[in-house]
């Protein structure tokens, strides 16, 4: 299983950027588990909310923190750019513009098919689907 795949973004995670050195990583990780320690954490009302976050922070320093780990995931981040600029982006929309239908979004496509994408999978604030049957792709923003 690839780790670009999981839909973690690192080095966003840590507030720092893939020109971090070690130590700028380091402090940013250790600031960020402080704040969102589950034994830490000032408020119980998001305790759910801050635990997914910690866990998030260090599922990043795990990777980015081991210098084999962070020269595979860097890698594995240019693969997926190079492999986004070679797509074929038929349109792009907001995600208002799509037909929403139980939990399931859909917009049509030029080839007669339809983008399709369940709103659980829609998290980050823009995404690529693709066509269910040609190779087209869109563009969706929130």
């Amino acid at each position: 299983m690839s780790i670009v795949n999981n839909g973690y973004k690192y080095y966003e995670v840590l507030g720092c950027s893939k020109n971090s050195t070690y130590d700028e990583l380091k402090r940013a990780y250790h600031k960020l588990a402080l704040v969102y320690h589950p034994d830490k954490a000032k408020s119980k009302k998001n305790g759910d909310t801050d635990c997914k976050k910690f866990f998030e922070i260090e599922e990043a320093w795990r990777v980015l923190s081991d210098n084999d780990l962070k020269i595979k995931y860097d890698a594995e981040c240019r693969q997926a750019e190079l492999e986004l600029d070679n797509l074929l982006i038929h349109d792009r929309i907001n995600v208002r513009e799509m037909n929403a239908e139980d939990d399931v979004l859909s917009y049509p496509c030029r080839c007669g098919s339809n983008y399709l994408i369940s709103t659980e999978e829609f998290t980050e604030n823009s995404i690529y689907i693709p066509c269910s049957e040609c190779t087209f792709c869109i563009f969706v923003e929130k």
